[in-house]
């Protein structure tokens, strides 16, 4: 049994999601080769890392450290997980691949792509794994709608959909000066709509880009980046993806719901005020929900037992399965990040066509 030591910069609502999956894995869990032991938390604020540390159930002692360069002087690190604004994530992230750690890095990876890339090649470099935080991956079902795409179940993807109606009012964007600034936050669709622009080029078989069309702008919020955006997605092989994201919704509705066809079937699936919902349609125009359904609930009982059934709820455990798993066995990440960096690219060549 390995025992991975993390440690969580960035000590706000985010990370209490990645405590929640390390407390998990605290003990030994049915066929995992792993035990994941929370050691330090960074953050400038006091008040912050005690908000989180209180919460730990694991019974060693946490350190608190103000920056990474005094965690690194006296910690030696597993996986570095990176819960900071999106702005500090390529220097702290190189911080982490210079220091020998893992990451887990929530999303977007970086706010350029040159960034980004220079930290695939360090992790390559390194032989160190990088998982990125976009969590739809790991929601019910994705991995083994994704398995069955590659196998070709459905068909040639034909086109998609998707709309992210994540609302926010203005206290939202006033709490810290970093909010819905370009440098450290983007706007509705690099902040709200990644996630599900990552999920949808995964459902499309990921295709290479071609090119986007895109709108933002800025209607109700005050805010330097878009609290609405529209893109048109050209893929490779004559793929198609149309985006709407927006922050101008009612915040007690959060949305994010997906459309998707294919030559033999179609998938349809939604996010709603925190209850998911969605359709499988085969070939036959048969609905194919409950074998889903069914399939889910059997493999995540053999492969992980019935207490990880409650874990469903909080996907970022399964990105800490993952990320763990191919740092003990050398397997692939569902969200690595080569994937982060495809999604990101996205938001970018949509946001230059806007004219940002």
């Amino acid at each position: 049994m390995q025992r991975l030591k993390v440690a969580i910069v960035g000590c706000g609502r985010v990370a209490l999601k990645h405590l929640k999956a390390i407390n998990y894995f605290n003990k030994s869990r049915k066929n995992t080769d792993f035990i994941l032991e929370l050691i330090a938390l960074v953050d400038p604020l006091e008040a912050a890392k005690n908000n989180i540390a209180k919460h730990y159930k694991g019974n060693n002692q946490i350190a608190f450290y103000t920056d990474l360069l005094e965690l690194f002087a006296n910690e030696k690190i597993d996986i570095l997980a990176i819960t900071t604004p999106s702005g500090l994530h390529y220097q702290q992230a190189k911080t982490g691949l210079s220091n020998g750690s893992h990451l887990l890095i929530e999303k977007p990876i970086t706010m350029n792509a040159k960034e980004a890339e220079e930290l695939l090649e360090l992790a390559t470099t390194k032989q160190l794994k990088i998982a990125v935080g976009h969590i739809y991956r790991y929601f019910p079902i994705m991995a083994q709608l994704y398995a069955d795409l590659k196998e070709g179940k459905f068909g040639k993807p034909l086109f998609g959909n998707v709309q992210v109606r994540w609302g926010h009012d203005q206290a939202y964007y006033d709490q810290a000066a970093w909010r819905g600034t370009r440098e450290h936050d983007g706007g509705a669709i690099m902040n709200q709509s990644i996630h599900a622009m990552d999920l949808m080029h995964m459902l499309l078989g990921e295709p290479q880009l071609i090119s986007v069309k895109g709108a933002v702008t800025t209607q109700i919020h005050e805010m330097e980046s878009e609290d609405l955006g529209f893109g048109i997605f050209e893929l490779d092989d004559n793929i198609w993806f149309v985006l709407e994201g927006t922050t101008n919704t009612d915040p007690s509705r959060p949305e994010a719901s997906f459309f998707v066809k294919y030559l033999e079937g179609e998938i349809r699936a939604s996010l709603l005020a925190g209850k998911i919902s969605f359709s499988v349609i085969d070939a036959n125009g048969k609905e194919q929900r409950t074998s889903y359904l069914i399939n889910e609930i059997k493999e995540t009982v053999v492969k992980n037992g019935f207490s990880y059934l409650k874990q469903l709820a909080n996907p970022h455990t399964g990105i800490y399965l993952d990320l763990a798993t191919s740092i003990v066995k050398d397997t692939e990440i569902l969200a690595d990040g080569k994937s982060g960096l495809t999604a990101l690219q996205m938001v970018l060549a949509l946001y230059e066509d806007a004219g940002v």
